[in-house]
């Protein structure tokens, strides 16, 4: 029995998704990807962990603030700002060549990242603090 993973199925939710910010919904898997191997690849301060772990755990929590049971891929937009976020303050801390060595993404990191921070913003508006606050990051 082969186990589940994660980042393949975020892969086929939303690599047909052509809807409202498809650009950054498309980048799921990657940056998903990424903090699973920020988690077990680099050692960091534990403030910094528990971040990596907020991100992961918001990701995989079927009733976040916008739940993808509902609203399909676009459903997204608060787990990849909650991440994009996270990443803003993490690459503060971490060695860009330590950030560089767990993203698998084939665009460049920093440039996805500030993407996705953006056009996620844009869509959740004034929901941003209860996307954070219910990770556990505000």
């Amino acid at each position: 029995m082969d186990a589940p993973d994660y980042s393949f199925q975020l892969r086929l939710f939303t690599q047909d998704y052509d809807g409202p910010r498809s650009r950054a919904i498309r980048h799921s898997a990657d940056i998903f990807e990424f903090f699973t191997l920020l988690f077990v690849r680099v050692r960091m301060h534990r403030q910094n962990r528990a971040m990596v772990n907020a991100v992961l755990a918001y990701f995989v929590v079927p009733d976040d603030l916008f739940p993808e049971e509902r609203l399909g891929p676009i459903g997204l937009v608060d787990d990849l700002f909650v991440a994009a976020h996270t990443y803003r303050i993490l690459r503060r801390e971490i060695p860009t060549a330590e950030l560089a060595a767990c993203w698998k993404g084939e665009e460049e990191l920093e440039m996805v990242m500030d993407e996705v921070y953006r056009e996620c913003r844009a869509e959740i508006g004034k929901k941003t603090k209860d996307a954070l606050r219910l990770a556990g990051l505000s």
